[in-house]
């Protein structure tokens, strides 16, 4: 089983806070987290990140 877990930054992209992904609800609670702190949350698998969401605006603009 492979470790995954999601982690908050800041909005300077400063570590925060994080959550074990086996836990229900933890990404809901990594977003809201992230959404306090108006920062982005990375979900980590082994040593692979991926952005999963962002609370800058230009992270959040979609086009056509």
């Amino acid at each position: 089983m492979k470790n995954k877990h999601y982690i908050v930054y800041n909005r300077a992209g400063e570590y925060h806070h994080s959550y074990n992904a086996n836990l229900d609800g933890a990404l809901n609670w990594a977003i809201d987290c992230a959404k306090t702190v108006r920062g982005s949350v990375k979900e980590v698998v082994e040593d692979k990140e991926t952005v999963v969401f962002d609370c800058s605006p230009k992270a959040n603009v979609h086009t056509n």
